[in-house]
């Protein structure tokens, strides 16, 4: 425990916050915006990114098809937006952000159906057409959902906890993680090396480090298998843990794969403390093992998950770094599959 002490307090002088991030503004103008009228053509609700297609000026010279992404199924779902409103044919009138290098592609925002109903998809936009009725509520995604009865809230760990959108320490607390976004492109350039199919390279796309998925804005899940493990599934990239209640083995089986990893956990009062030990492709005299230390807690007043977490990586990192980050309760939140599609 002194070690974990120890580790911890010297991570809390060398913190600092990771950089690397996906550029979304250097893909769409984020100060500009676009609307046109056009029939819907086809609907892909996927994560990460929903994909909508359209047709504009239909049966003339100038038709041609409009495609469009918007908002994760994730987020949409939990905003009230599914994909029974929308029906291939609908005659629609969209907006969004236009493409900073092509002329029919756009980040969608806003659409009007003939209903009247202006859907909303962007968590943090106004409603664009004053008459219409909006659909597309972020109130359970930005916190404002919460269960006031004290009683009903958990009295342990486990259960599901929901990332709270705009707030600080919740909200990008890990987003950008250097340990993850290096190693996973690393992955993918390897499948492509490897002489594997274009559908293979874009499948490993779908793949995410399981650490990295904690530092996402999806809800995550803490499970008491009641014989000797838990479980902690994270939504994003449909990511699970089995964590090994007990002491570390001299010599645990790790998988020498991406992922692969072998972690136990213990509690100290009611923190449980979760030591991991994660496979490191290139590392070199046994440095090819990144270890995690690990910390959940829940607050006094039974609303929060407290996570903090101290890593020791000599492949990639010099010093050991600190991370922390909080869920929230909110009444009625699920894990949902992810079922990811590039």
């Amino acid at each position: 425990m002194k070690s974990v002490l120890l580790a911890l307090g010297l991570a809390f002088c060398l913190a600092s916050p990771a950089v690397a991030h996906h550029n979304w503004a250097a893909i769409y103008d984020v100060d500009g915006d676009i609307e046109f009228e056009g029939v819907i053509s086809s609907i892909e609700f996927v994560n990460p990114h929903i994909r909508i297609g359209f047709t504009v000026d239909a049966g003339t010279p100038n038709e041609m098809t409009y495609t469009t992404e918007s908002n994760s199924v994730a987020s949409l779902t939990r905003m009230g937006v599914t994909k029974e409103l929308l029906a291939v044919g609908t005659p629609v009138r969209v907006a969004g952000y236009p493409s900073r290098t092509r002329d029919d592609d756009m980040f969608m925002n806003h659409l009007l159906l003939p209903s009247g109903r202006e859907i909303v998809f962007l968590r943090t936009a106004e409603a664009r057409w004053p008459e219409a009725t909006r659909v597309g509520s972020a109130d359970v995604l930005h916190g404002v959902v919460v269960e006031e009865d004290y009683s009903k809230r958990p009295t342990s760990i486990f259960g599901v906890w929901s990332t709270i959108y705009g707030a600080e320490g919740s909200h990008q607390a890990m987003r950008a993680e250097v340990q993850w976004t290096d190693y996973a492109l690393s992955y993918q350039e390897q499948v492509r090396s490897d002489g594997s199919s274009q559908e293979a390279a874009l499948e490993s796309s779908c793949t995410r480090s399981i650490l990295g998925a904690l530092g996402s804005p999806y809800p995550i899940q803490l499970i008491d298998n009641q014989d000797g493990t838990l479980t902690l599934h994270a939504e994003y990239y449909d990511s699970i843990r089995t964590i090994h209640l007990g002491d570390m083995p001299a010599d645990p089986v790790i998988p020498h794969e991406f992922n692969g990893h072998y972690s136990v956990g213990r509690f100290v009062g009611e923190t449980l403390v979760v030591d991991s030990l994660f496979y490191r492709e290139g590392g070199k005299d046994g440095d090819n093992y990144e270890h995690l230390i690990e910390t959940f807690t829940l607050t006094e007043d039974h609303n929060r998950l407290q996570y903090s977490r101290v890593t020791i990586d000599p492949l990639f990192r010099s010093l050991p770094t600190f991370q922390r980050k909080w869920w929230q309760y909110v009444p009625g939140s699920f894990v949902q599959p992810y079922d990811c599609a590039y």
